[in-house]
């Protein structure tokens, strides 16, 4: 009768019990001791049959936890039904070569209690050996066939207690992960009140009557929503710098004619950085719509990082350079974005900033540290 397994199965199921190359367990030990001394054989293995060796959960009188597969009895015995005994190796033409016989430890007699899961798939045999010829009784037989019973009921156990382990450990982690998360959300929300605090006043400050007042404040509020949508698909840890630029820039991203430039590695921002980032680049922006290189059809924008590390702190290096706007001059007054780019980024980000407003073009320059720790786990 055909097995209703396949080789494959037969090895995702023995890994599946996790058991292979774990150190020696007492339980196991105790029962090769038990086989050995019921059968009254010098040597007694749990033998477990892998793709390429069998391995021994635990074994007495051989002394070693693996041979190759070609030296391996138990590989024969585990495919045949209820145990299998060879009284004289050397007379079956199996074994009769096979260098644990024709050698070191000169093996003659073997028993093999066959290893069968609930489902019918052998991993292995409980077997015993003798260097001379001889039978196995009825008694001994029984006995050696109960025993093997006993090491995969051990086995069963030892997967299921495994299993919920690991269980119990994806729970503590869910756990440990969602306390973490609720700790960044409360920490997230304080920071977007007072930065929405914050916008209220400076764009109120800065505008002249309330409908420039709504326009400039629903346009800010807009850009901080679209650098917390890119937090949020990190669980509020990261959002790529790419990512926040395209998002202020995207208008001008169908034009027939390039209007932006991004150019740089992939960097991820920690949310502390992303949200003045983002900040600032919606400012640069609308800026650069207003009175800069986007207020005329030739002119275009180049946004340019860069990251280095110097002894173990990595530097965000970050440029905005205009081309073909009008002639630019330094404003009258300062304003909101000029107050955000000069004032708010040394202060959150410990950045070092340069704004020049050369007739070509304005130029915006950032040296900011990263921040590498994530407070949040990633699955």
């Amino acid at each position: 009768m055909q097995p209703v397994w396949t080789e494959d199965d037969r090895l995702a199921t023995l890994r599946s019990y996790r058991v292979l190359d774990t150190p020696s367990e007492p339980t196991f030990d105790d029962l090769v001791q038990l086989a050995a001394r019921a059968c009254q054989a010098p040597i007694a293995l749990i033998s477990l049959i892998d793709e390429r060796r069998q391995w021994f959960k635990a074994e007495v009188g051989l002394g070693v936890r693996e041979t190759p597969l070609d030296r391996s009895i138990c590989l024969t015995a585990m495919l045949e039904p209820g145990l299998t005994i060879i009284p004289n190796l050397t007379n079956d033409p199996r074994f009769a070569h096979n260098p644990l016989v024709t050698g070191e430890p000169h093996l003659r007699f073997y028993a093999g209690a066959v290893l069968r899961t609930p489902d019918g798939v052998p991993l292995g045999a409980l077997c015993v050996f003798d260097r001379v010829a001889r039978d196995l009784p009825e008694e001994q037989a029984s006995t050696l066939t109960l025993l093997a019973r006993q090491v995969m009921s051990q086995l069963e156990l030892r997967r299921e207690i495994a299993e919920r382990d690991e269980r119990l450990e994806a729970a503590r982690q869910i756990e440990q992960r969602q306390a973490l998360l609720v700790r960044e959300l409360h920490h997230r929300v304080k920071n977007t009140l007072a930065t929405v605090q914050a916008l209220v006043g400076a764009t109120g400050r800065s505008t002249g009557s309330f409908d420039e007042f709504y326009r400039s404040f629903s346009n800010r509020i807009a850009s901080l929503a679209k650098t917390h949508n890119l937090l949020t698909e990190d669980y509020w840890q990261t959002a790529s710098l790419r990512e926040i630029a395209v998002n202020e820039l995207k208008p001008f991203a169908e034009s027939r004619q390039p209007r932006f430039m991004l150019i740089g590695p992939h960097v991820e921002l920690s949310a502390d950085l992303a949200v003045p980032v983002g900040m600032a680049l919606h400012e640069l922006t609308t800026n650069a719509v207003r009175y800069g290189a986007l207020s005329v059809p030739a002119g275009y924008v180049r946004v340019q990082w860069s990251v280095s590390e110097n002894e173990g702190v990595r530097k965000l290096h970050l440029e905005w350079s205009e081309f073909g706007g009008p002639p630019v001059s330094e404003p009258q007054h300062q304003g909101f974005g000029t107050m955000l780019l000069q004032r708010v980024l040394p202060m959150q980000c410990h950045a070092e900033v340069e704004v020049r407003y050369d007739p070509e073009g304005l130029r915006f320059r950032m040296n900011a540290p990263l921040v590498e720790r994530r407070l949040v786990p990633a699955y």
